[in-house]
């Protein structure tokens, strides 16, 4: 397979896109700094079929002497490893001395006005890795740009990335693939509003596609043979869904799934948080147990890999599952102008938040929600460090102590601050409303035509706030989520009619024999049904 990339030098606007295909594909990235003085990299991705998957890359604009290649994302180490022999020329073409300082990083003795590298674009080892980074195969792949080009250096030594995210004029880049007949390509990224243009190539007829990328770091590629697209539009985005191979649910099942999801988050939040999202969902590169999935969100494009249940029912329950939590993430945090560290908020909150969702939409009963209560607490519960560091310093330590720990406690400070704020305001309030709160005071508006914000706040700070907002709030944060603290949970769920018992390592949460007025009342606004409490029986709340 071959990728060859060419590049336009004139501006375009950003325009509808529509899917192409592959085998020889050709990728195109030009980036412009600004309406007067325009910057074109040229990136040429050539990864053989019959043998390891590798991309040739190369690069032509703005001189440099220094390249960084991402080392980790994540959680995954040694990305730069990934990057070979890479070299730099001026020019008028002479090649430049270039030094290998570390894997990933290179320097050259002077100034480059073109260099190229080698990518190893093999399926990370890790089946979960694969929704993180890019990788190919004979018969599909992703691939992100973010992991594919570096952070280049000036002679002064200032990234070059940097420079440009302190000029007001956003910048777009411009991809473009050339295609064999055989292969498709899909992004969330506006599509030449020209349409596919026809090429000869020596190999048969290829055509050329195009699309306009405002933010390489959010930008997501599905190669592959046979993707299916279609796409549906609730008011206010357009949703695409791109498929590649045989599932046991229809793609209409699937789509209607993730179009039920999204009005669910559309009402906490009023509002859709941009024009159009993708949704990608693909097998795994490498033989996984069919329960298995792995998903990541970048901007409003959702990769989700899955393992092939034969089951329709069980295929579309496992669907349910990452589709709730990750389209929650076209919000929050990719649809607000913070930064930071704040993955207790914006992960762990969110489990939580997309298990009320499940309930609503009726994908799970109430004591399936508890239960998912009754795993977090039991996930914590196993951790060694797990009162040692506050929320906030856990978060900025997950890669290295375990995001699983981090997120499990922070499921359930969310849910005890939905039961306090709910018992307080007589359900007139609920952790829906900080969300909604949130987004109002924070949203970024840029996010909508793909740019990151010129400016952020930061999200930890933000997001205390709004937990305190509410009368009787103002020291929950600080006591749950600023200090290191330790969760007793028969103790703290007690106060609303909750047990939580504990039989060898499980725990178990149900609802006490007698209730009061005001916590059967929190209850049924949670979504429990006093008068059935079969497990077979579903409420929607």
């Amino acid at each position: 397979m071959s990728i060859q990339l060419v590049c336009s030098s004139s501006r375009v606007s950003t325009a509808a896109r529509r899917s192409s295909a592959v085998a020889s594909v050709a990728l195109s990235l030009c980036w412009f700094a600004s309406a007067v003085s325009a910057r074109q990299v040229n990136v040429v991705i050539q990864p053989p079929v019959d043998s390891k998957a590798r991309a040739f890359i190369e690069v032509i604009g703005d001189p440099v002497r220094i390249w960084l290649f991402p080392n980790s994302y994540a959680g995954i180490s040694d990305l730069g490893k990934r990057i070979e022999k890479l070299e730099a020329f001026d020019t008028a073409g002479a090649e430049i001395s270039v030094h290998k300082i570390a894997p990933g990083q290179f320097e050259a003795t002077r100034l480059a006005a073109r260099f190229r590298y080698e990518v190893n674009l093999d399926p990370p080892a890790q089946p979960s890795d694969a929704a993180h980074v890019s990788w190919l195969e004979w018969a599909r792949g992703l691939l992100m740009l973010a992991d594919l080009l570096p952070t280049s250096r000036s002679e002064q030594g200032k990234a070059v990335n940097d420079e440009q995210k302190e000029k007001k004029t956003a910048e777009s880049t411009i991809v473009r693939f050339t295609l064999p007949d055989s292969w498709a390509v899909h992004s969330n990224e506006g599509h030449n509003a020209a349409g596919d243009a026809a090429v000869s190539a020596r190999n048969g007829l290829q055509k050329e596609v195009t699309f306009v990328v405002p933010d390489v770091d959010r930008a997501v590629f599905a190669l592959g043979k046979s993707l299916h697209i279609s796409q549906f539009s609730p008011p206010g985005m357009t949703l695409r869904l791109v498929t590649d191979g045989e599932w046991a649910f229809p793609d209409s099942d699937a789509l209607k799934m993730a179009i039920d999801v999204l009005k669910a988050h559309h009402d906490v939040f009023a509002a859709m948080p941009s024009k159009q999202g993708t949704l990608i969902i693909i097998p795994f590169p490498h033989p996984v147990a069919a329960n298995k999935w792995s998903a990541e969100t970048r901007g409003s494009t959702v990769t989700l890999l899955i393992g092939r249940l034969p089951s329709k029912v069980a295929a579309l329950a496992q669907l349910s599952v990452p589709l709730t939590h990750e389209f929650l993430h076209f919000w929050v945090p990719n649809g607000l102008a913070l930064a930071g560290d704040y993955d207790w908020f914006y992960e762990g909150f969110t489990v939580y938040q997309a298990a009320r969702i499940s309930v609503r939409l009726d994908v799970l009963t109430f004591q399936e929600f508890l239960n998912a209560i009754s795993r977090a607490y039991d996930g914590y519960s196993l951790g060694l460090d797990r009162d040692r560091w506050s929320l906030l310093e856990a978060s900025k330590r997950r890669w290295t102590t375990g995001e699983s720990s981090v997120y499990s406690k922070s499921m359930l400070v969310a849910f005890l601050y939905d039961l306090n704020l709910r018992s307080l305001s007589r359900n007139k309030h609920s952790l829906d409303d900080v969300y909604r709160n949130l987004f109002r005071e924070y949203r970024n508006e840029d996010a909508r035509a793909g740019f990151q914000p010129a400016q952020e706040r930061d999200g930890s700070e933000a997001a205390l706030q709004a937990l305190g907002f509410y009368s009787g709030m103002q020291n929950f944060g600080r006591s749950f989520v600023s200090n290191a603290f330790s969760i007793s949970l028969p103790e703290l769920l007690a106060p609303f009619g909750l047990r939580a018992e504990t039989f060898g390592l499980r725990t178990r949460i149900s609802v006490s024999e007698s209730l009061t007025r005001q916590q059967r009342d929190l209850l049924h606004d949670l979504g429990y049904n006093d008068y059935v409490r079969s497990p077979n029986h579903r409420k929607a709340s």
